[in-house]
């Protein structure tokens, strides 16, 4: 028979007693996660929205044939990022196995066998929402975007002046120099010679 994972666990008793939980938790429990999500306002105006941000989890605990206390279980959730290419929402899929091992420290963390990640026991109590959260925290890319071909980066506002604004009269300044290429250098010479007449 399989419960609802309770606030705080004690994960020895868990595993003493072949605990089995199995339901579903809101995002909004999941502080570390939510600050990764899509923080736009469908994402919590309807109740479909509301029931799609919904993480779906069973765990296991128990002892494995070496006798080792482990955890496992699968985490099911549709996650809302923001797409770093385009900046609008789209929806990551998560679907993973969970397989974890008890453990009291870096020693015994690193004889673990392959197949298993440690769960560091550091009170009796823990928050058995972690389990979920860490998970789906693995889960998020580091740079979440759409699927290749599945959009496309917004358009770069131009920084140039379209030529009418610049024109005046129907020329420009551009214009009138590439007419009087010489025409600063003439100024100069003038500006010279009436020095000289002076003198």
């Amino acid at each position: 028979m399989s419960v609802s994972f309770p606030d705080l666990l004690d994960p020895r008793k868990a595993v003493a007693q072949r605990s089995v939980f199995e339901g579903e938790m809101a995002m909004v429990r999941l502080p570390r996660l939510s600050k990764l999500l899509w923080q736009g306002e469908d994402s919590r105006a309807s109740s479909s929205a509301k029931a799609l941000n919904a993480v779906h989890y069973r765990f296991e605990f128990g002892r494995d044939a070496d006798g080792r206390s482990s955890v496992l279980g699968q985490v099911a959730a549709k996650l809302p990022l923001c797409c770093q290419r385009c900046f609008e929402r789209y929806d990551l899929v998560v679907d993973t196995a969970v397989s974890l091992a008890l453990v009291e420290g870096l020693d015994e963390a690193k004889a673990l066998p392959a197949q298993y990640e440690p769960l560091m026991i550091e009170d009796r109590l823990m928050r058995a929402s972690d389990l979920i959260e860490d998970e789906l925290i693995l889960a998020v890319p580091a740079i979440p975007r759409h699927p290749e071909g599945q959009c496309e980066p917004p358009p770069v506002p131009s920084t140039v002046a379209p030529l009418a604004d610049i024109e005046r009269d129907g020329r420009s300044s551009r214009t009138d120099r590439q007419r009087h290429p010489f025409a600063t250098l003439a100024a100069l010479k003038t500006q010279r010679d009436d020095t000289e007449s002076q003198d």
